[in-house]
């Protein structure tokens, strides 16, 4: 769970920083593009989703409760903050951009235990029909 949640924090510092540095394009400082309220945002929605991401065993449902979830925190960020950038667009964009993430990650590490399954049937005769 620790390890998900890691990659959602690390992924929501490199989604936060690109919607960043395109809805803020005047910003050239790396430490200015992290220190924003929708970096901040980005890396608790990374980190909910990597939680989600976890107790789910859908890709499909994590990629559409990830967008869920981005709405919800950038909303609730902007009735705290006020800071009004489209929230439910951006929070839907950036849900979407970790969901799909969590996805692909989900199927390549299913994909690869399958392989390592398949081959060791394989060194074992599995299949092995002369």
């Amino acid at each position: 769970m620790i390890k998900k949640i890691l990659i959602g924090i690390i992924a929501g510092i490199f989604v936060g920083l690109f919607v960043t540095a395109i809805i803020l394009p005047k910003t050239s400082n790396l430490v200015e593009l992290f220190l924003t309220k929708i970096t901040a945002t980005s890396i608790i929605t990374g980190a909910l989703c990597g939680a989600y991401s976890k107790l789910s065993n859908s890709k499909l449902q994590v990629f559409f409760v990830s967008i869920c979830i981005g709405m919800v925190i950038f909303y609730i960020k902007y009735l705290i903050t006020g800071h009004d950038f489209d929230v439910l667009t951006m929070g839907a964009f950036v849900g979407a951009m970790l969901g799909g993430l969590f996805a692909i990650i989900k199927k390549a590490v299913h994909s690869y235990k399958v392989f390592i399954k398949l081959r060791k049937r394989r060194r074992k005769g599995f299949g092995n029909y002369n």
